[in-house]
């Protein structure tokens, strides 16, 4: 019995010294790979790489409700358009919000350019391009420009999850 118990206690060690490091150096390995495909970069200007971009609503892989608004936060002097899933929103629908001061006179493209503020939103309601997110995932993408060279276009694409 003594001796079972011995050889068993031998196996394991065996077991232990051969793929306990092999284990160790697997998870190791994933744990790059899986970062190296999170920094890979998908051809998208990156939100901290360009100065005209200070912010997506909403933020890239976040959570939000169908209802939430959507759209994109610019330094002043920029213009922009929003598709959402493959729909292009109205100029009409898009609030363009350049005065925290007084957002209601702001919105539409009427605002001043000297505020520092330059918010696109688009608001999902009934009898709008889109009336609600889709459950799930969802995409957009802002093609935006400088209000002095129109021709000069650049685009984001982000995703998040609508529950």
């Amino acid at each position: 019995m003594e001796t079972q118990r011995l050889n068993t206690l031998t196996a394991r060690s065996k077991f232990s010294r051969l793929f306990g490091p092999a284990l160790v150096t697997l998870g190791i390995i994933l744990v790059i790979f899986a970062l190296v495909l999170s920094t890979q970069d998908s051809g998208d200007i990156r939100v901290e790489g360009n100065p005209a971009i200070e912010a997506l609503i909403p933020e890239a892989n976040s959570e939000v409700l169908r209802q939430s608004a959507v759209g994109i936060d610019l330094t002043s002097g920029y213009d922009a358009q929003l598709t959402i899933n493959g729909i292009p929103i109205p100029p009409d629908q898009i609030n363009v919000l350049r005065s925290e001061e007084n957002p209601r006179e702001s919105a539409g493209t009427g605002g001043s350019f000297s505020s520092t503020l330059n918010r696109f939103v688009f608001q999902p309601l009934d009898g709008r391009a889109v009336p609600e997110l889709l459950g799930g995932r969802n995409c957009v993408v802002a093609e935006f420009w400088p209000l002095s060279d129109p021709s000069s276009r650049q685009r984001i694409e982000w995703c998040f999850t609508a529950l």
